[in-house]
């Protein structure tokens, strides 16, 4: 039987695209490629970095938490994978790709039961975090909404840097 749960996890999951999207309207091309600084990400990196490595999919980690007990999730941070194809896609079409991979996962979360959201995962980087390094599937998700907003928040001080 579905989860409550899982389909609040959906529907936050579902809020933070629509923060994310609030975020970039009316931001234009030129400006959502521009840096702030050097060390700093630009727009279009920030969602390239949201849409992970070339060829990942978003799923295998929550598909791997469901169908092994306790498997070693790792994940590797402050990478952008701005790779040059991704630098040729326009604004909208990063848009577009993150939007398409974040609703994929907010329909595989809204399946979820009490015993999916139960299972634990082991996360290495979660280790000196509240969360503790074995997660429940319920706190994986939440460590990535939290993820989501530092990126969300990301770019709004992006724009600002730039003057968008």
């Amino acid at each position: 039987m579905v989860s409550e749960a899982g389909t609040s996890l959906r529907d936050a999951l579902g809020q933070k695209m629509d923060e994310l999207s609030e975020a970039l309207d009316g931001l234009d091309e030129a400006k959502a490629g521009q840096r702030a600084a050097d060390a700093e990400w630009c727009c279009k990196e920030v969602l390239s970095h949201l849409m992970g490595d070339e060829g990942e999919d978003i799923l295998a980690p929550f598909r791997q938490i469901i169908e092994e007990d306790t498997p070693l999730i790792g994940i590797v941070t402050g990478l952008p994978y701005y790779t040059p194809d991704r630098q040729a896609m326009s604004l909208a079409e990063l848009r577009g790709a993150v939007s398409s991979r974040f609703q994929e996962l907010a329909d595989f979360l809204g399946g979820m039961n009490d015993a999916d959201l139960a299972r634990k995962a082991r996360v290495p980087l979660f280790k000196e975090t509240p969360i503790g390094e074995y997660a429940t599937m319920a706190q994986f998700v939440g460590a990535l909404d939290f993820h989501l907003t530092d990126h969300i928040n990301q770019i709004r001080n992006a724009r600002q840097q730039v003057g968008a």
